[in-house]
C-alpha cells in the first residue's frame, strides 16, 4: 500500500529518553560528560518449531535385515532409539474438474401401461450454487478472492497462476465472479453492521479509493472507503463501506441507532458525533504525536540550537503514557484495574501535558509547526482525554488503521474500481475477509465453507450462524502413513 502509514501502540521509547537541556542552560564541566546509554536488545530467535496444525507424514528409516546383524555375536540387533529430523515440504496447487451427475428415474412399468398417459420421472436435484450458472466451485471462488482480498494479487497475476496449472481463466471472469461474491455478501455485511452498533464502542476511519464511472464524476477525482473496527472484543468485526464522499452524513448513516463510544481522528467531518444524541467522541492520541513527530523531524532530531526540545518534551510524555497502556493491556487487567491504573498513573501524566500546553500556547508562534502541533493538540483536547473513565477505549485509533492497511496495500497492485457496483463488493468482501482475519481463521479455508454453505442459508438466522459456524477448525490430528524406506 504507498503504505498507509500505520499506527503502533507503542513507540520507540529508547530514541526520547535522553534529556535534552535548553539551548541557554550553563556548558557542562568535564566532569559532567559520562553518560550511561541503556538499550533493550532483541534475542535472537533460533530455528521456530512447525505449527502443530500442519498433517505430518511420517517416513521410517530402518536397516535391511542383514545389517542389522551384530558383528560381534551374529544375533539380530533391537530398536533402542530413534533420531527424529523434520523438513517442511511443499506440495504446489492441484486444479480438478468435479463432475456432479444428476440421474433421473422413470417407473418401467407404467411407461409400458396402456392406463399410464404419463409415466413420472424424478430428477436428483440440483444443490444451489453460490454463482448460478458458473463454473467456479467454492474451492475455486476462495483461492480467487483470497489471492485478490488477502494477499493484494491483481486479478491478471492470478491468471498466470491458473495458467501454469493449465487452466485458462481470464481476468474479467474472475472480476464478474469477485463482484458477484461480493452482492451474495451484502446481507452478512449488513448483519455484521447491525452487530457493531450493539456494542458499546468503535473506531471509524477512512481511505481513498479511485472509482470510474462514477455518475457526476470524473474518473480521475477520489472516493472514499470507509472503516469501521468494533464488535466484541471475543468477536472483533471490521467492516468496510464504499461511498463518493467524505463527509459527515456518510459516517451518521453508518451509526444510525449506535449507543456508545465513537473513536476517530481529528478529521472535521467527525466533529458532528459529539452533538449526536447517546454518542461519545473519543479523539486520538495517534495523531498528537505524529504533529510533534513532524516537528522534530522538520528541525532535525539533535535541532537547530535545540529548537527540538519542546517536540522531545511532548513526545517523551506521551511515549510514556503509551507505556503505560501497554503495560497494562500485556499483563492482562481487568476493565476496572485499567480504569484504576489510569485514574492513578495516566491522569496525573494528562494532566501535566495540559499544563505544558496552556504554558507554551502563548509563547510560540501559531504558525510554526511547533505551535501548530500545540493548538491541534489543544483543540482535540475534549476528546483526548475520555479514554480515562472508558476501560474499551484505547488512547489511540490504531486498531482501524491497521484494519485499513491490507486495503491499502491491495490498493497498490489494483489502482482503482471499475464500477461503483464493484467497489461496494469490494467492500463487502474486504469486511468478511478481514474480520475473518482478525479472529484467527485462515481466511481460504473460511471463504471456502462459507461459499459452500451460503447458497443454503435462507433466512437471517442461518445467514447469522455462519459468521461463526464457517470458522475453520486446525488440523490437530496429522496424518501418519507407514512410510518405511
Amino acid at each position: 500500500m504507498s503504505q498507509l502509514v500505520g499506527q503502533q501502540a507503542l513507540f520507540d521509547l529508547d530514541a526520547l529518553e535522553a534529556d535534552e537541556k535548553p539551548a541557554d542552560a550553563e556548558p557542562a564541566s568535564d566532569d559532567d560528560v559520562r553518560e550511561t546509554i541503556t538499550y533493550k536488545r532483541r534475542k535472537k530467535r533460533g530455528p521456530q518449531p512447525f505449527p502443530d496444525h500442519l498433517p505430518r507424514e511420517i517416513h521410517k528409516h530402518e536397516l535391511s535385515p542383514e545389517d542389522r546383524q551384530c558383528a560381534c555375536c551374529g544375533e539380530e540387533m533391537t530398536v533402542i532409539g530413534k533420531d527424529v529430523t523434520c523438513e517442511l515440504e511443499y506440495e504446489p496447487a492441484v486444479a480438478k474438474v468435479v463432475e456432479h451427475h444428476h440421474y433421473s428415474y422413470g417407473c418401467a412399468p407404467c411407461k409400458q401401461a396402456d392406463e399410464v398417459l404419463e409415466a413420472p420421472i424424478r430428477s436428483a436435484p440440483h444443490a444451489p450454487r453460490l454463482i448460478p450458472g458458473s463454473m467456479a466451485g467454492p474451492g475455486l471462488l476462495a483461492f480467487v478472492i483470497a489471492s485478490r482480498f488477502v494477499d493484494g494479487l491483481p486479478f491478471y497475476r492470478v491468471e498466470r497462476l491458473m495458467g501454469r496449472l493449465g487452466v485458462k481463466l481470464g481476468r474479467a471472469t474472475m472480476c464478474n465472479w469477485a463482484r458477484h461474491v461480493g452482492n451474495r455478501l451484502e446481507r452478512m455485511w449488513e448483519l455484521l453492521l447491525a452487530q457493531a452498533r450493539q456494542h458499546t464502542w468503535f473506531q471509524m476511519d477512512e481511505t481513498t479509493v479511485q472509482v470510474l464511472n462514477e455518475p457526476g464524476k470524473e474518473n480521475t477525482t477520489k472516493s472514499f472507503m470507509w472503516v469501521i473496527r468494533g464488535g466484541p472484543p471475543d468477536t472483533p468485526i471490521v467492516l468496510f463501506h464504499y461511498d463518493p464522499s467524505r463527509s459527515g452524513p456518510v459516517a451518521a448513516r453508518l451509526l444510525e441507532g449506535f449507543q456508545g463510544t465513537v473513536q476517530t481522528d481529528g478529521y472535521a467531518g467527525y466533529d458532528f458525533l459529539g452533538r449526536a444524541p447517546g454518542v461519545v467522541h473519543a479523539g486520538d492520541w495517534d495523531h498528537v504525536r505524529r504533529k510533534f513527530a513532524d516537528v522534530r523531524k522538520a528541525l532535525g532530531r539533535k535541532g537547530k540550537g535545540g529548537k527540538t526540545g519542546k517536540a522531545d518534551e511532548a513526545l517523551k510524555l506521551i511515549g510514556e503514557m503509551y507505556e503505560l497502556e501497554r503495560e497494562a493491556r500485556e499483563k492482562g487487567y481487568s476493565a476496572a484495574d485499567l480504569l484504576v491504573m489510569r485514574d492513578q498513573k495516566l491522569r496525573p501524566k494528562i494532566g501535566a501535558f495540559k499544563a505544558w500546553l496552556d504554558h507554551l500556547a502563548g509563547r510560540v508562534p501559531p504558525k510554526s509547526l511547533l505551535g501548530k502541533a500545540i493548538h491541534y493538540a489543544l483543540g482535540q483536547w475534549h476528546k483526548l482525554d475520555l479514554f480515562l473513565d472508558r476501560a474499551e477505549v484505547p488512547m489511540s485509533t490504531a486498531l482501524v488503521e491497521n484494519a485499513i492497511r491490507p486495503y491499502v496495500i491491495g490498493r497498490k497492485a489494483w489502482l482503482f474500481s471499475g464500477s461503483p457496483e464493484g467497489a461496494q463488493a469490494s467492500a463487502r468482501i474486504y469486511s468478511i475477509v478481514e474480520t475473518a482475519k482478525l479472529n484467527g481463521w485462515e481466511p481460504y479455508a473460511y471463504l471456502k465453507q462459507l461459499f459452500e454453505r451460503l447458497p443454503t442459508a435462507e433466512t437471517d438466522a442461518d445467514i447469522a450462524r455462519l459468521l461463526q459456524t464457517c470458522a475453520p477448525e486446525p488440523n490437530t490430528s496429522p496424518a501418519e502413513p507407514d512410510a518405511t524406506l
